[in-house]
């Protein structure tokens, strides 16, 4: 999940000038210790104040050998998703998208199992779909096979990448809840954006390019769209992410949006800033927040803090490895 990168700050958009980098660091909340750490070559973790119950947070920064244009180039090749053990398969979305671009999706493995729990799915169920999709699957009838089934989780994943690139938040249909309730992921992430205080205020245009998506993009700014197939707590996971890749002079901001999510949790969104190092190479600081409703109720703030640590942990690692590849 390139993880490039949600939370976290980038420079200026409205043409001020980038301050030092060590400056820019203390200025988010680095201490002097910590800023020598990143600048020795050391990984730092950071706190992030969860913005809702439901939230997960992880914020990490460090430096590497080479320059933030060419830490762009690696986050185009899905460099994360790549160094992930429990990646199962991924692939791009063309634009406008089509069925083709999800050929390597299957329901492997389990697909027997998986099939059943898509034809018998249920509001509020271990599956995170609308109730518009749960109507379609039932349509297809306990007999389905595994192939019918798979081609209709790839329809419905194409149908919610389409209505996200025309509408962008308003156009993710909710998941269907219990007693005719929903989970809104375009309200979880746009609290995730509002959330990032610092994107605010170092990087305006960015910060509002995720909240009014698909207008006001920046000059410049790329972008990706991807679909994801892993192991998350031992449950196969398919995820719909949107990448952002925002230049800022020689800085770059890169944001990625989990904007669907098949189990587990509702909605991630990752922002990570890409900064030119006095001397050479780059400072990357990363923030990620995650909605899960696995953490609300009875001990939710203990169960808040250990998920987070257990967050903040899984992403060191995969990025002292995706580190590795690039230096």
């Amino acid at each position: 999940m390139l993880a490039a990168p949600a939370a976290v700050i980038g420079p200026s958009s409205a043409g001020a000038e980038l301050p030092a980098t060590p400056a820019l660091l203390s200025s988010l909340g680095l201490t002097p210790d910590e800023v020598a750490q990143i600048e020795a070559g050391k990984l730092v973790r950071q706190s992030l104040p969860p913005a809702s119950e439901r939230e997960l947070t992880a914020a990490l920064a460090f430096q590497v050998p080479v320059s933030p244009a060419q830490l762009v180039e690696a986050s185009k090749r899905d460099l994360l998703d790549r160094v992930d053990a429990n990646m199962i398969a991924f692939g791009v979305v063309s634009s406008p998208g089509l069925p083709a671009d999800f050929a390597k999706l299957t329901l492997e493995p389990d697909p027997a199992k998986r099939t059943q729990a898509y034809v018998g799915a249920a509001p509020g169920g271990d599956l995170n779909l609308s109730s518009k999709e749960i109507a379609a699957f039932h349509a297809l009838g306990d007999s389905a096979t595994p192939g019918v089934v798979e081609a209709a989780v790839r329809s419905a994943l194409l149908e919610r990448v389409g209505a996200y690139r025309t509408r962008g938040l308003a156009g993710i249909e909710p998941y269907a809840l219990a007693d005719g309730e929903t989970r809104s992921p375009a309200e979880e992430l746009r609290i995730a954006t509002n959330a990032s205080k610092a994107l605010h205020q170092y990087a305006p245009a960015a910060f509002q390019l995720l909240l009014s998506y698909p207008n006001d993009k920046p000059a410049g700014t790329e972008e990706i769209f991807r679909w994801s197939h892993f192991e998350a707590h031992g449950e196969p996971t398919i995820v719909l992410t949107h990448v952002l890749l925002i230049p800022d002079g020689e800085a770059w901001i890169v944001a990625q949006r989990q904007f669907y999510v098949s189990t587990g949790y509702n909605a991630e969104q990752a922002i990570a800033a890409f900064l030119p190092a006095q001397g050479g190479g780059a400072v990357v600081v990363y923030g990620n927040r995650t909605s899960t409703d696995q953490i609300t109720g009875f001990g939710g703030g203990t169960k808040r803090s250990l998920g987070s640590k257990v967050l903040s942990s899984q992403l060191e690692s995969m990025f002292e490895e995706a580190r590795a590849k690039v230096q």
